[in-house]
């Protein structure tokens, strides 16, 4: 009676065996691929785009795009890629830097103001030189994404540095050198339809 009981057991671990078996050479049939490339979302722009940057707001995401012909800039909510929308214009200068919580947008002053200086040179997120022409420069609260908010403005700026290793930012003019500092924080996103299915949301 016991060899029997074990005749069956061995031959059950056998079958299961075997269907392992088949499963694992199954899977080792899958490679990963990518299909073609296609257009799913669609967005016109009157006059163009110059450049944009990628703002995201926990499940939000944003593009700051920046048009030749105009100052400021416009926010496309394309938290969904196939359903990209204008959310806000924003008329605060142009912008030359964006980062986390923070942007900074320049105008160029009047005339009377910017002397015989020359102008600025710009390289990546930096705008260097001791002798660039003085800008207005607009420090932009964008901890929410879709409504940036003019947190400061310097006026006659004539360099402005980033340091992004220690979240710092340098803006020199007539009064000396600022330093301006941007630390990320985390914060719970606002609830919203998602957030209902889960017993414990993490939102407020």
């Amino acid at each position: 009676m016991k060899t029997t009981c074990k005749a069956r057991h061995c031959a059950l671990v056998l079958f299961a065996a075997t269907l392992l078996g088949v499963t694992v050479a199954s899977a080792g049939d899958f490679y990963p691929s990518y299909l073609p490339a296609k257009v799913i979302g669609h967005v016109a722009v009157a006059g163009g785009v110059r450049e944009m940057f990628l703002q995201v707001d926990g499940k939000r995401q944003y593009l700051y795009v920046k048009q030749p012909s105009k100052q400021g800039f416009l926010v496309v909510d394309i938290t969904k890629a196939s359903q990209p929308r204008v959310v806000n214009q924003v008329s605060a200068g142009t912008l030359t830097m964006v980062t986390s919580g923070l942007a900074i947008a320049e105008s160029p002053e009047n005339s009377a103001s910017a002397g015989n200086s020359s102008a600025a040179e710009k390289s990546d997120n930096t705008v260097k030189g001791s002798s660039s022409a003085p800008t207005k420069i607009r420090v932009l609260d964008v901890s929410d994404p879709a409504h940036p908010q003019n947190a400061m403005t310097f006026n006659g700026v004539t360099s402005i540095l980033q340091d992004p290793a220690r979240k710092l930012i340098y803006i020199a003019n007539q009064d000396g050198v600022f330093i301006l500092s941007h630390q990320r924080v985390l914060r719970r996103h606002e609830c919203d339809s998602s957030d209902a299915m889960s017993p414990n949301p993490n939102c407020n």
